[in-house]
């Protein structure tokens, strides 16, 4: 029988449901406002720019959501942050329902919810570490992205066949409802966790710390810089799915739901993959392997196919982006004191806030050169940065 240690912990368990009913929230808004945009506008480039605006707060706000987790206590702010997302939702659920919605007001909205889900990121991540601690933080991550995934998976496939028949208002209240079941397993949240801080100091010299923090530790600055370039060139791959799915493929909201299913199936094997790895050694090494691995697999989603090798294909990206971001997390976590760590998963959304020049890029070659090649550059620019990191980089590789 398998034994997976961190479900024997009920506050584990509830933080992996709650982390569920909150991702199927962040995936199925996505192929909501996605399609939104790409009807109001028929261009990839203003996916693009909408996708920037949503991953903007991730880079403004990166310290600051950091510094918050070090310094609230992580299951309140989980609490609240749940509470005000699916607030949100039922707002622009009945924006929408009014015929009330343009082109700005999907922008506002999507600045409003990408701010909230970047102070969520760093809670759930360094919450999941105070509960299964540092020896089994990548299977504890892996885990926890596995829940996530499986979120985004049914998020998906149910925005996508909501919104089909009966339009974007139905399909954000269902998404709501997700993040008030996500609400109630967060309530259960009991303990700290065994790794936890034993103190919380005020937020100025939070702050302060944070910084000579990111001033000293070289190892953190260079993962930064290898995960930013790797968000700017790979997760932009997002950006294109509105126009696979309705020009390429001729498939309306539920074509580009399977799209998202699709991302969330590779993401939950690659969850699945890294959970039973348990203490993974050269954590570095891999990481340059998924950078290649990435390159590969844009490339082959540029190439024209059919709707199931199209969905293999962009299931590989996503499970290649999984891995990434699980080795990222508890690279990042592992390379600070305990009590940074809130603060070290800050930096990881300070890095993955470099998604808005991917996004705005990738659009852009698409208008340009067309989805093919846009893909196709991306996946080849992935695998100079592969090589550079190898070469340039070989503190990585000991990790």
């Amino acid at each position: 029988m398998i034994n997976i240690p961190a479900f024997g912990i009920a506050d584990y368990r509830n933080l992996w449901a709650g982390a569920a009913f909150n991702q199927q929230g962040t995936s199925g808004e996505q192929v909501v406002l996605g399609l939104l945009v790409f009807q109001f506008t028929q261009s990839t480039a203003w996916v693009g720019v909408m996708l920037a605006v949503y991953f903007l707060p991730f880079f403004v706000f990166g310290v600051v959501s950091g510094a918050v987790a070090d310094r609230l206590d992580r299951r309140s702010l989980l609490r609240r942050v749940e509470a005000l997302i699916a607030i949100n939702m039922i707002i622009f659920a009945f924006v929408l329902a009014m015929d009330l919605a343009a082109l700005w007001v999907i922008i506002v909205f999507t600045l409003i919810t990408g701010s909230l889900r970047a102070l969520h990121q760093p809670a759930r991540l360094s919450y999941a570490y105070d509960i299964v601690g540092g020896d089994k933080v990548v299977s504890g991550l892996g885990l926890l992205n596995l829940g996530s995934r499986t979120g985004q998976l049914l998020g998906a496939l149910a925005a996508g066949a909501v919104m089909d028949r009966y339009g974007g208002s139905a399909a954000f209240l269902v998404l709501a409802s997700g993040h008030g079941l996500a609400f109630i397993f967060f309530l259960r949240l009991r303990t700290a966790g065994k790794a936890a801080a034993a103190e919380r100091v005020p937020m100025r010299q939070n702050i302060r710390e944070y910084v000579l923090e990111l001033r000293a530790n070289r190892l953190l600055l260079m993962l930064v810089a290898v995960t930013a370039s790797v968000e700017i060139f790979g997760f932009s791959f997002a950006t294109a799915l509105p126009e696979l799915a309705t020009t390429r493929l001729n498939l309306g909201a539920e074509g580009l739901g399977l799209m998202h299913a699709a991302r969330a199936v590779g993401g939950m094997i690659a969850g699945l993959g890294l959970t039973f790895m348990g203490a993974l050694q050269r954590r570095g090494l891999a990481y340059i392997g998924v950078i290649f691995a990435l390159g590969a697999s844009l490339m082959l989603l540029s190439a024209d196919s059919s709707l199931m090798a199209t969905l293999a294909a962009v299931a590989i990206v996503a499970g290649v982006t999984a891995a990434s971001d699980i080795l990222t997390q508890s690279m990042m976590q592992l390379a600070v004191p305990n009590a940074l760590r809130g603060r070290a998963m800050g930096v990881w959304v300070l890095a993955i806030g470099f998604a808005p020049l991917g996004h705005l890029e990738m659009g852009g070659l698409v208008e340009l050169l067309g989805l093919g090649p846009a893909l196709f550059a991306n996946g080849a620019a992935l695998v100079i940065v592969g090589v550079i990191v190898a070469i340039a980089v070989p503190r990585l590789r000991q990790l």
